[in-house]
């Protein structure tokens, strides 16, 4: 029985580090109805999404809500990135499931448990895989936030995959060295993690100086509300998707609450 779960362990170890990628959650840049549209209307499709799986534990009325998250992401063409990212969550899905059946002892519940994090992932998949930097940083400024937060969300949002890049090319570069990172107790991982943390932090300090001169030398701060290169309008896509969307809202309200006789209540 130790071996077993000490294989296990191993086994999601692996996975673990093979299917944790940061850039599976990053804009995929692509011609589709979903990309699109304003981002504050993908906003929008991920909040509703978000709390209509927090409003019934029904296993029928999260799987048809599990259908409509699914609808964007296929008009989006995101298939193959889907498929990433569903190798990623199934870890965490069956970890769900496992728990809420071990402390329940209920199948429908559990499996609806699963489904409220599928939906609850996938809807904000929308935005993030669709909607590039630049769009959210637009998309804030509209909403009457604060310039200077607006920009250090974005470049905090740009920096996450070249802060993921140099920390994997560190770990190489110290692995090819004789670094072990995967032996040892917890204490041990951590302390052989130090020759990676310490380079990483020196370059993250010296990335961190070149921004702030060049934006000293481009006097960021002078303005308070800088006027933008770009713009981001609802159009008649937008009135359409929100249309849709409202419209499934009201039919999953009104089966579920309205007629509770349609769906298997837990």
């Amino acid at each position: 029985m130790v071996e077993t779960l000490q294989q296990l362990k191993n086994l999601f170890v692996q996975l673990g580090y093979k299917m944790i990628r940061p850039e599976l959650f990053f804009a995929v840049k692509k011609k589709s109805f979903i990309h699109n549209l304003d981002p504050r209307t993908k906003l929008i499709f991920s909040i509703a999404m978000l709390i209509l799986a927090l409003l019934s534990s029904s296993l029928t009325y999260l799987f048809f809500l599990f259908i409509i998250t699914m609808v964007p992401l296929f008009l989006a063409r995101l298939h193959k990135e889907l498929l990433s990212v569903l190798k990623f969550v199934s870890l965490f899905a069956f970890l769900v499931f496992l728990f809420n059946y071990i402390f329940t002892f209920n199948l429908y519940l559990s499996l609806a448990m699963v489904f409220r994090l599928l939906i609850i992932v996938f809807s904000f998949l929308v935005f993030s895989l669709t909607t590039s930097p630049d769009e959210i940083v637009l998309m804030l400024y509209k909403l009457r936030f604060p310039f200077s937060l607006v920009f250090s969300l974005s470049l905090s949002i740009r920096f996450i995959p070249t802060l993921m890049r140099d920390a994997t090319n560190i770990i190489d570069a110290q692995r090819s060295r004789g670094l072990e990172t995967q032996k040892g107790n917890l204490i041990k991982r951590i302390k052989n993690y130090i020759p990676v943390f310490i380079p990483l932090l020196v370059i993250s300090i010296n990335r961190a100086m070149n921004v702030a001169e060049a934006m000293e030398s481009r006097c960021f701060g002078a303005v308070k509300r800088p006027t933008s290169f770009y713009d981001i309008k609802f159009n008649k896509l937008d009135f359409i998707f929100l249309f849709f969307l409202f419209l499934s809202i009201f039919f999953l309200i009104f089966i579920n609450f309205i007629s509770p006789y349609f769906f298997f209540k837990i």
